[in-house]
């Protein structure tokens, strides 16, 4: 589980050297002022009291007071500088782990747990291990050091103050295995108040639409008292630590000075000894107080820990082989052979699909909704695997290809016309490289010139988040150019004109293919007279392919792509 950290602390190891150094000398000063106000107390009680001594003792006292104080700052900026490092590498590993995982994970695990894992996690584990060099130092040098000069002054006395300290040991030994169960079930109770409340914001106009903020509200507080109740556990486990370290360090003042006092009285003990083995006893009680308040910190630091190794031991499915065939060229020909996939073995999506898909063919796809087409489509850059048969891209089977190289020669538009909240320009480009000339190009055939010379600030007008200053059918064209802004040989579309009227939507796909007339071009739509120009279409109906052809053979031999042509046409001549 720490091999997560250990490169971390690897490469600052020169500044935890440095940080414990200066916690050395720290440590250092704290026992040796005892021993001056032991001094300094014994020098009051006989009959000669000289004035300069009892300076000369103040004055060593506040320079050490003094050193103290900047070398505990330098000792906080190098391993806590240390710890916010280990926090930074984890969040990057994380996030950099997340984006090499495959959609299969993203249907099953909620963005809200992901959110908390980068979070709140992450801030646990950086607490935990920042500290644990400062507890671990202290406690083996200060604290042991501690006890050996309490043990040199009176050993009875020293062993009659550490009777409380085994009950203070199996106290919080107790509250740290409590305190690891009741942090686990408050970071998984915070996951899902994070996801509530993200899904809140996503749909937040669906929600003003239907008058939903009741019953999200609703939601949003169920999960909000459900976190309140289990980190309240969780604060209550967690303040009982500090009142009983009290209590246990006053009885052991009480014995040092109950017992402490005798040995003063009968002189065996000199009351600066007293003084300086109640100093003692507070220095000691910082490294025992660290070590039950580092258990609290520890067990969420582990618990922490746990989950985002849970999350970064997560494989994705779709995986590059040893040895990936990597084609100099990709034409563009596709064919599945008895091609099966299913999320669940019990519910198949795709069933025996053949298909041959030409090298530079416009193919389309259609089906009543549900049918299995996006699911189709998303078999081709290998966003999952197949659950069965074979699919080849130019005759190399996609299992052999490596899944970015196949990407990189296929332009692949979602059916969600997904836009960053950035400016227009860079929503299209996606930080890639090409000339005014090919972006002016895209646009164009994009129908976007209108609609981009009318922004305020053109190409560099901001859209918002999830460019909610755009309408829906100009989403989904900014969508299709940033798709088409690099030539590949393969362009698939999923639904792309579903929200554009029956004009625009036939002029782009002309211009489409005029551009592109060398790539295969896959078009997912509802709306027949966008296929019709299409070399082959296939349709779908419950993961089966039910009938294939040219559009006029369609219309006559199948009854679903008849009946569907027949009311579109009707719709369209009504609307017009």
């Amino acid at each position: 589980m720490l091999k997560l950290i250990l490169p971390y602390f690897k490469k600052n190891w020169l500044k935890i050297l440095a940080g414990i150094l200066c916690m050395v000398l720290v440590d250092g000063a704290q026992l040796i002022i005892p021993q001056i106000i032991k001094s300094a107390v014994d020098t009051l009680t006989t009959t000669q009291i000289d004035r300069y001594v009892l300076i000369r003792q103040c004055l060593i006292i506040a320079a050490l007071g003094l050193a103290m104080a900047i070398l505990r700052y330098a000792w906080r900026i190098l391993l806590m500088g240390s710890a916010r490092d280990v926090e930074k590498g984890i969040r990057n590993d994380l996030y950099r782990h997340v984006l090499e995982l495959d959609m299969v994970y993203f249907d099953r695990v909620k963005t809200g747990d992901i959110m908390a894992h980068a979070t709140s996690d992450i801030a646990h584990v950086r607490m935990a291990f920042g500290f644990g060099v400062i507890v671990l130092v202290d406690t083996l040098l200060l604290g042991g050091t501690t006890i050996g000069i309490m043990i040199w002054t009176d050993p009875k006395l020293t062993a009659l103050a550490m009777i409380p300290m085994p009950f203070l040991i199996l106290f919080t030994k107790y509250l740290g295995k409590k305190m690891h169960v009741l942090h686990k079930t408050a970071q998984e109770s915070f996951s899902m108040l994070t996801e509530q409340i993200r899904e809140s914001f996503f749909g937040i106009r669906v929600i003003k639409v239907f008058n939903f903020e009741r019953t999200i509200e609703r939601k949003a507080n169920l999960a909000s008292t459900d976190y309140f109740k289990k980190n309240l556990k969780r604060a209550f486990v967690s303040a009982l630590l500090r009142p009983m370290l009290a209590l246990f360090f006053n009885l052991s003042s009480l014995i040092i000075l109950f017992y402490g006092g005798f040995l003063v009285m009968e002189q065996r003990l000199t009351p600066g000894e007293l003084v300086a083995f109640l100093q003692y006893m507070g220095v000691l009680a910082w490294p025992i107080i660290a070590i039950g308040w580092m258990t609290n910190l520890f067990q969420r630091g582990m618990a922490s820990l746990k989950r985002i190794n849970e999350l970064l031991d997560a494989k994705p499915l779709v995986q590059s082989p040893q040895s990936p065939d990597r084609p100099a060229t990709i034409k563009g020909r596709i064919r599945f052979s008895r091609a099966q996939f299913s999320h669940d073995p019990q519910q198949p999506l795709l069933s025996d699909i053949t298909m041959d898909i030409q090298a530079g063919t416009r193919v389309g796809i259609t089906g009543p909704p549900g049918s299995g087409k996006t699911s189709l489509v998303q078999l081709i850059p290998r966003l999952y695997n197949l659950t069965a048969g074979n699919l080849f891209i130019d005759d190399h089977e996609i299992s052999r290809l490596d899944p970015d190289h196949i990407r990189e020669h296929i332009a692949f538009m979602p059916q969600e016309s997904f836009l960053f909240s950035g400016t227009l320009e860079e929503n299209i480009l996606l930080g890639r490289k090409v000339e005014k000339q090919r972006l002016e190009q895209i646009i164009q055939a994009c129908d976007l010139t209108t609609t981009i010379n009318a922004m305020p600030d053109g190409l560099s007008t901001l859209v918002g988040e999830r460019g909610v200053t755009l309408s829906g059918g100009q989403k989904q064209r900014v969508a299709m150019a940033r798709t088409l802004i690099i030539d590949k040989p393969i362009i698939i579309l999923d639904d792309p004109i579903s929200q554009l009227d029956t004009q625009t939507a036939q002029t782009i796909i002309d211009r489409l293919k005029r551009m592109n007339p060398k790539a295969t071009f896959i078009i997912i739509s509802h709306r027949l007279s966008a296929l019709a120009a299409c070399d082959w279409i296939y349709i779908l109906d419950k993961g089966l392919i039910t009938g294939q052809g040219q559009h006029q053979d369609l219309i006559k031999s199948n009854k679903f792509y008849a009946d569907s042509f027949r009311v579109q046409q009707f719709e369209e001549s009504h609307d017009n």
